[in-house]
């Protein structure tokens, strides 16, 4: 487990260029944010607090263009299914958490690992809400199948970023990952 110091200034900077990456996705992609792979990189990178302080910022982020840009309905079964993200994604971060406390390691079975186990529970979440609030027809298996590909790639993507990043900028963005705990 890599245990490298890792600045709180740069923790910041690195959660607000995921945060940037996700609204520019919620826009461009209406609304289509990885919030599973975000939560594993979040895991993987940030304290406990911090991870769940930023994913709160990604999901905030997330329903202000979809309601503000992207002209949502502000309805009642709107509002409630834009809660249950914020609930499954919370799920997802400390599902990653786990799996990484759990490995005692950020190499990319572990980070694998946690995209996989991330995926399922957001997923499933969203769905048991789908039962209550309507929806789950688009919870087909080609369309979830999409979604897994569309999060992969998101994740895949990040990672890249954050690996170019912490080379071109290493005083902003620490070398390696480090898996935190609370």
């Amino acid at each position: 487990m890599n245990t490298q110091s890792f600045s709180g200034k740069a923790e910041d900077i690195w959660a607000a260029t995921m945060a940037a990456a996700s609204v520019l996705g919620s826009w461009i992609f209406a609304c289509i944010t990885p919030f599973s792979a975000i939560g594993v990189l979040l895991a993987a990178t940030l304290p406990g607090r911090k991870a769940v302080a930023w994913m709160s910022g990604v999901w905030l982020s997330n329903q202000l263009v979809g309601y503000l840009i992207l002209d949502y309905p502000r309805t009642t079964n709107s509002f409630l299914h834009g809660g249950s993200l914020l609930f499954a994604s919370m799920a997802s971060l400390f599902v990653a958490m786990e799996i990484l406390k759990w490995r005692k390691s950020d190499n990319l079975v572990s980070l694998a690992l946690a995209f996989g186990a991330a995926f399922v529970a957001y997923e499933s979440l969203l769905y048991v809400t789908a039962l209550f609030l309507g929806g789950t027809d688009t919870f087909a298996p080609e369309i979830v199948w999409l979604l897994a590909k569309n999060d992969f790639f998101w994740f895949a993507g990040l990672l890249a970023v954050r690996v170019a990043l912490s080379r071109v900028l290493p005083q902003f963005y620490a070398p390696n990952l480090s898996v935190r705990s609370a």
